[in-house]
């Protein structure tokens, strides 16, 4: 089981993903800001985070550069989850070091566990 860490402003959005990574075997927690991440990761192990590109104050792509700027979590799995599905901020956001790029609106909610398995492995 892993410990992932789900970043998202819509607690609506945020609490059924953390439902379903309990379900297919892992433990997922909610935060809802870029700073209460960080002050997360920084109290807590975390195997993964998913995390939210459009957020107020401090947005998701400020968290990916803060904690890629950290050593203890440059290696850290972050896959970036967001609504913004334009193939260039993919692109721009894996190369400021998100792990992968995926589309709310598009994902398939039943692979979760498969696509989850290269980044925190079997549950």
């Amino acid at each position: 089981m892993a410990h992932i860490l789900i970043v998202d402003d819509n607690l609506d959005a945020c609490q059924p993903l953390a439902k379903l990574l309990r379900y297919v075997g892992h433990d997922g927690v909610c935060v809802t800001s870029g700073e209460e991440a960080l002050h997360y990761v920084r109290s807590h192990p975390v195997e993964l985070i998913l995390l939210d590109v459009m957020m107020p104050g401090m947005d998701g792509l400020e968290v990916l550069r803060i904690l890629r700027s950290e050593d203890r979590f440059s290696k850290l799995p972050v896959i970036m989850f967001s609504a913004v599905a334009d193939p260039q901020f993919r692109e721009h956001a894996l190369s400021k070091g998100a792990d992968d790029y995926w589309v709310k609106a598009s994902f398939d909610f039943s692979t979760i566990k498969e696509r989850l398995q290269p980044f925190v492995g079997a549950a």
